[in-house]
């Protein structure tokens, strides 16, 4: 039987760690036989058997000598294993207990910062609401103000309409009146040119106007047929001179629209000019915004909006009525 020596590290929470030795008789496998006393075995020297410790007696109560040398192996092993595990788990704890004690300092710290926070934001929402009163209270005063402007201001509208009406049904019975007026000074004046005390009046449904008669037709058709019409009555289509006659006819259009007796004059398919039917080239005007535009590329005729504005239009239009205008006779 041999003797071999071994250290073995023990360790206890706040001990300092030491090192005992332990002798433990090994045997070898020839001459191993179970014994259970040192009796029984006088070859076997008595110091061979004994475990020795430095420093404690505590093994020979952990340890009897009695027992094999193998089991104290593997319970020294089972106890180490053991130890490790406990120091193990006595770091973790003590880490996992000081990051719980870090994490309830930073709850502590984060919600006395909330509540902070949150007495903040109520004092700032009830000042809100302060506020927010206060400006539905001034939104209300302005709305009432500007439904009370809103309502003056649709009395004025309907006063300045119902003004305008009248002074537009006023300007249009002076107009009449002044072209009655002005027909019937003319035609006096030729009278006593000629020699004669009076003109001829004009046709029944023709409208006289400083010397001339004109008729405003009450059916449509084309341009060309329009001109028939009007030579039928020994007349023509109307030729406006200027301003004080266009008028005249803007305020008989009776919100029709008519031809007049204008045609447009061509070069190489492009409008050069406007041509009256008793030859005169055109010195007045009164187009419509943007005409004439010629936007069919056949637009050679000319009519008159209700507006009393020019445009020009396709003469085979059957859309509209006509004008015919010839001299009083005096």
């Amino acid at each position: 039987m041999e003797r071999s020596q071994g250290c073995v590290w023990i360790w206890f929470p706040g001990r300092k760690p030491y090192i005992s030795e332990v002798y433990i008789l090994t045997m070898n496998s020839i001459s191993y036989q179970k014994w259970e006393d040192d009796q029984d075995h006088p070859a076997v020297d008595k110091s061979q058997l004994a475990w020795i410790s430095r420093g404690t007696g505590w093994w020979k109560k952990l340890f009897p000598q009695d027992l094999p040398s193998k089991s104290v192996s593997l319970l020294l092993a089972v106890i180490l294993l053991l130890s490790i595990l406990l120091i193990v788990s006595l770091v973790k704890g003590s880490k996992t207990s000081q990051e719980l004690k870090q994490l309830k300092e930073e709850v502590r710290t984060n919600a006395s910062m909330l509540t902070k926070d949150v007495g903040q934001i109520n004092k700032d929402l009830t000042a809100a609401r302060k506020n927010g009163s206060a400006l539905w209270t001034s939104l209300g005063k302005l709305e009432n103000k500007v439904g009370d402007s809103h309502n003056r201001l649709l009395k004025l509208e309907s006063k300045h309409n119902e003004l305008s009406t009248q002074m537009t049904q006023a300007l249009a019975e002076a107009g009449k009146d002044r072209q009655d007026i002005r027909s019937e000074m003319f035609r006096a004046v030729a009278a006593v040119r000629r020699g004669n005390s009076s003109c001829s009046p004009c046709p029944d449904s023709w409208l006289a106007f400083e010397g001339s008669c004109y008729f405003f037709s009450t059916n449509k058709t084309h341009w060309d047929q329009s001109q028939q019409k009007c030579a039928q009555e020994q007349a023509h289509l109307v030729i406006v001179n200027n301003l004080e006659e266009q008028t005249f006819l803007t305020q008989n259009t009776r919100g029709l629209g008519y031809w007049i007796g204008l045609t447009a004059t061509r070069t190489r398919g492009r409008v050069n000019g406007y041509t009256w039917v008793d030859g005169s080239k055109l010195t007045f005007s009164y187009w419509n915004i943007g005409e004439p535009n010629d936007s069919r590329r056949n637009e050679n005729c000319i009519m008159i909006l209700y507006t009393g504005r020019w445009n020009d239009a396709p003469c085979n239009n059957l859309n509209d009525n006509w004008i015919c205008e010839k001299r009083q006779q005096c």
